[in-house]
């Protein structure tokens, strides 16, 4: 494998042996605009978020629920493409000492090209991409392509998955395995199976040394307080994005700002670890 980029050593770098989880910022390139939205992420930096992940808009996000799949809608519907996507997150991660890591799903980076879309990636300083609809069995190039450019392939580990499924998953993964809190589409706001998740990781862990990043359904702070035991770093999208599309504006910036205060709080004083039946 190539060297990883300075992008990707630093995601490496933070999300190893520490005290609490760390706290990821997820936002859809061009939303709420293009400026507005390169303005929303270096605010999220400023309060708590300590690495940030950039969605490629989409117009099909099977996986998302309503808050993100409007967000990519309005995205699209100001004009966002590829090119907004290296743009941001080449103005983040130069603006701002954030590791920025892009969620894509697989017909974007398809259609633009899947090595011209890890280069530029790397150039962009990003340091890497998790595209969550992407089987590992179906991978190869997309791996391929991301060791060559030197960046993380995070994956997504579905709480379906069997040893054998996840044994795979681990071994193509690096930066981190992504353990969804709630089998459900982003922006889950129901209550949460802990033994589940507790299991979950468990069995990650027994298998994987990397990092286990925490999301959908880790709707509230004190959720991510409940969470925290379990995983290394919890991601946020909809509860922030959600304010946004309410208010709108500097009102809704104040809003997921926020919201994203009230979550590292919690992260720095999480509740303790529950014993839980097996």
């Amino acid at each position: 494998m190539t060297s990883l980029t300075p992008a990707a050593t630093a995601l490496t770098a933070l999300l190893a042996h520490r005290h609490r989880p760390a706290l990821g910022a997820f936002l859809p390139a061009g939303f709420p605009n293009w400026t507005g939205g390169l303005d929303t992420l270096r605010a999220f930096t400023r309060n708590g978020a300590d690495f940030l992940e950039v969605g490629v808009p989409h117009h099909t996000p099977t996986l998302d629920g309503p808050d993100i799949k409007e967000a990519y809608a309005q995205a699209l519907g100001q004009g966002a493409r590829m090119a907004h996507v290296f743009s941001t997150i080449r103005l983040a991660a130069s603006t701002t000492s954030a590791p920025v890591v892009a969620m894509s799903y697989w017909s974007p980076v398809l259609d633009f090209g899947v090595e011209r879309f890890a280069q530029d990636l790397a150039q962009a300083g990003a340091a890497g991409a998790m595209i969550p609809d992407l089987p590992v069995s179906e991978a190869d190039g997309w791996l391929a392509a991301a060791h060559a450019a030197g960046i993380h392939t995070p994956q997504f580990a579905p709480r379906t998955a069997d040893d054998t499924q996840l044994a795979r998953i681990a071994d193509a993964a690096s930066g981190w395995v992504y353990a969804p809190a709630a089998v459900a589409p982003t922006g889950f706001q129901g209550e949460l199976d802990l033994a589940a998740l507790d299991g979950f990781t468990r069995r990650l862990r027994s298998i994987s040394s990397l990092p286990v990043v925490g999301g959908i359904g880790i709707s509230t702070p004190e959720r991510a307080a409940i969470v925290a035991p379990y995983v290394d770093a919890v991601v946020i999208g909809s509860p922030l994005i959600r304010p946004l599309l309410q208010a709108g504006g500097a009102a809704g910036l104040h809003g997921a700002l926020a919201v994203l205060r009230a979550f590292a709080k919690a992260l720095r004083t999480p509740t303790a670890a529950r014993t839980l039946t097996a």
